[in-house]
């Protein structure tokens, strides 16, 4: 009632007093970025696997100058707990996690820069690295999933980036899938969306950002085209979102730019979301529900990178 204190009783001063209360009331909340318990240090390029309500965050090593960085975030509690590092210096790697396990894929060695092929496992029960063995070929920048106790790997560089792979848990083996991604990317953004893998912008095999977006069936092998970002980028987030895309941050080559965009797809056309916070890219990230989180990442490019890498942790509700 002390809405109305100083109101007129007047009938058109009190009919207006209550139209606003009522639009006040009825407005819903804004939606915006909010920021969450910040990493224990920085990371200039971090990935992102969920199990359980939980997300596996792992950052590579620079030559001898950037310790690794391995740690379990719980999303219900808002805390980070340290886990047993990989006992391999890579970087570029990719990072997944399902059947109770976590999968590091590929990457390029810290100290020489040359491509690797392996394939590691993480028993989060008893803190344990595992090598499985050598993936077909070599790649680096590259994405990976679980599905149906399968490890897929999809894009990146190598000799065979372009073909989607998959390594079965149960039996050891490795298959090339035969249909190849629609445009071959490095560093593009991955999340799941109903049967499919989305993969949002990246970089061609000429070092161009992109503006591609494709959907993998794991189920039928098949790919197909979704509508283009507005602006070519990589390095960016993707998650789904209340049942919606959504892309945030990224770099664009062009403009020699880091990113604060974010844009939601809605209706076949992408559409402009309030910023990020702070421009970064290679951040974690992860969205399959009401949220989406990005974690660390650099807010400056190439060389640079190393030295403006984020602590923060944000995280959008829509």
């Amino acid at each position: 009632m002390n809405f109305f204190k100083h109101v007129s009783r007047s009938p058109l001063a009190l009919t207006l007093a209550l139209s606003l209360a009522l639009s006040l009331a009825l407005t819903p909340a804004r939606a915006e970025w909010r920021p969450a318990t910040a990493l224990p240090t920085t990371v200039p390029k971090a990935m992102a696997a969920a199990m359980e309500s939980r997300l596996y965050v792992m950052s590579g090593t620079v030559g001898t100058g950037l310790r690794q960085f391995f740690e379990l975030y719980d999303i219900t509690n808002d805390g980070w707990r340290p886990l047993t590092p990989l006992p391999a210096s890579l970087s570029h790697f990719s990072l997944s996690a399902g059947a109770g396990r976590v999968f590091v894929s590929g990457g390029r060695d810290a100290d020489s820069a040359a491509l690797a092929d392996g394939l590691w496992m993480y028993a989060p029960e008893n803190a344990l690295w595992l090598e499985l063995g050598s993936m077909p070929s070599k790649r680096a920048g590259h994405v990976s999933f679980v599905e149906q106790s399968r490890v897929f790997i999809g894009g990146g560089e190598g000799e065979q980036a372009a073909s989607v792979q998959s390594y079965g848990l149960d039996t050891g083996k490795w298959k090339t899938w035969d249909n190849q991604m629609p445009v071959g990317v490095i560093n593009a953004a991955m999340s799941p969306q109903g049967d499919e893998y989305i993969f949002a912008g990246g970089s061609d095999a000429r070092g161009n950002d992109v503006t591609t977006v494709q959907a993998f069936n794991p189920k039928t092998g098949a790919w197909r085209l979704l509508p283009s970002l507005p602006m070519a980028s990589s390095g960016g987030a993707l998650g789904v979102v209340n049942g919606r895309l959504h892309y945030a941050g990224g770099y664009n080559k062009k403009a020699k730019r880091v990113l604060d965009n974010h844009i939601m797809l809605d209706d076949n056309e992408w559409t402009k979301q309030s910023s990020l916070p702070q421009a970064r890219h290679q951040m974690a990230y992860f969205g399959t529900g009401d949220a989406l989180i990005v974690i660390g990442g650099a807010m400056g490019s190439g060389f640079y990178s190393l030295f403006t890498a984020s602590d923060r942790v944000t995280i959008f509700r829509p």
